[in-house]
């Protein structure tokens, strides 16, 4: 019996290691921003094992998407273009949000 060929779709994001999340929820808190975690989210015909959202801690409004791809941490403001980090680290320097 020969068995069909299927070909398997690698997902667009990729779960992230348990020190990123511990350390975006640690980045989060001290700029006083909420991290939530988005679970196996299919957008836009590309799916994602997680998504972290970055929201402002008084409303609803989202700054940044964060996601893990095979490139690297993959990060999407609300208004503007991805960009792509070696690392989680990396893109956390370049998050850093001014204060007036």
């Amino acid at each position: 019996m020969q068995l069909p060929h299927t070909s398997v779709k690698v997902p667009t994001g990729l779960s992230f290691d348990v020190p990123d999340l511990l350390m975006v929820q640690g980045w989060s808190d001290f700029h006083d921003f909420r991290m939530a975690i988005d679970i196996d989210v299919c957008a836009d015909g590309d799916e994602y094992e997680e998504l972290l959202g970055i929201y402002e801690s008084t409303c609803a409004f989202r700054r940044w998407m964060i996601w893990r791809s095979c490139d690297g941490i993959m990060v999407q403001p609300t208004m503007g273009r991805t960009m792509l980090f070696d690392s989680m680290a990396d893109a956390l320097d370049l998050l850093v949000p001014a204060r007036a």
